[in-house]
């Protein structure tokens, strides 16, 4: 007689589904410090450049085309130095955030299939070797590229914005205190927008798409059969998109296609489990999807968010 198969494991934390949300906190308060830190070397920039009070309080600069040139490749050392740190294979976002998920992600899904398939646990016997095969370094590589392109981009933004800061002040005869404040103003806006979307949407990424990785490769390797069941965080803020699919059950193509469009991987709070199946695509325990339903019901009972009043 076939052993009854055990339940997939469902989120400890309803709210936070993917689990990340501390290292999400993390990351923003470093991508704060650091930003800091880049703003305090265009001040430094700023405070070196000769300045005198001319007429109708504008102030008179002076330097040439060559001095604000060698200026502004300083200050791109500066920001590359902060946010590029570490490079393409150990940049500190994709070390300590990026990376750490991505292992997570890795480790949930490892447990999880391991308690539903017998084949999948006398495979992969272990974690650290898992953490540790040929299939495994090839999409963290991935998950490298990703990151470092992210912080690329950042860096290139905050070297636009901030030298427009700059560039602008100077011409237009500011007092430098001015300039200074409008380029601390400008730092803090950074921080609280592109790079805390980077942190809010990169790092919980990629825990879901470790948890894909390894569910598809499950299948190659054991032939494990399974789909990915959406858990959203049904919190005032989910979008009705997304609480439309809770405990639903979909293909990994299907996951992948969803959050490649609409920016549904923005500020998205929602996880992923395998669960099972059956040759016909039914979950071998069939009352898993009933148990993932209840908390949609009593969330929605609360009416807490436009989704709820769907």
């Amino acid at each position: 007689m076939a052993a009854k198969p055990k339940s997939p494991i469902l989120p400890s934390n309803p709210a936070d589904p993917t689990g990340v949300d501390r290292l999400e906190r993390g990351a923003m308060r470093e991508f704060a410090k650091r930003m800091r830190k880049i703003r305090d070397g265009y001040i430094a920039v700023l405070k070196r450049i000769p300045a005198e009070l001319a007429v109708n309080e504008r102030y008179t600069f002076r330097l040439d085309q060559y001095v604000l040139e060698a200026l502004y490749a300083e200050l791109s050392i500066v920001v590359d130095s902060v946010l590029l740190e570490g490079g393409a294979r150990d940049n500190w976002f994709l070390r300590a955030y990026a990376e750490v998920s991505y292992q997570r992600g890795t480790a949930q899904a490892h447990v999880n299939l391991a308690q539903q398939s017998e084949a999948y646990k006398a495979g992969r016997m272990s974690l650290d070797s898992l953490l540790r095969s040929p299939p495994y370094q090839a999409r963290v590589a991935l998950v490298r590229a990703r990151a470092f392109e992210e912080m690329k981009g950042l860096a290139a933004d905050v070297k636009a914005r901030m030298g427009r800061i700059l560039a602008d002040g100077i011409g237009r005869g500011k007092n430098p205190t001015v300039i200074a404040k409008e380029l601390t103003s400008q730092s803090e806006g950074i921080s609280a927008g592109r790079a805390r979307n980077i942190a809010r949407a990169e790092i919980p990424m990629a825990l879901r798409r470790a948890r894909w990785d390894e569910k598809d490769q499950a299948e190659e390797d054991y032939g494990v059969q399974s789909k990915l069941m959406h858990i959203s965080a049904l919190s005032p803020t989910t979008r009705i998109t997304h609480a439309a699919r809770h405990a639903k059950l979909f293909t990994s193509g299907e996951v992948r296609d969803w959050y490649s469009k609409d920016g549904n991987g923005n500020n998205c709070k929602c996880a992923q489990t395998e669960v099972l199946v059956d040759d016909d695509g039914k979950p071998l325990v069939p009352g898993i999807q009933a148990r993932a339903r209840k908390n949609y019901d009593v969330m929605k009972k609360k009416g807490k968010g436009p989704w709820a009043k769907e």
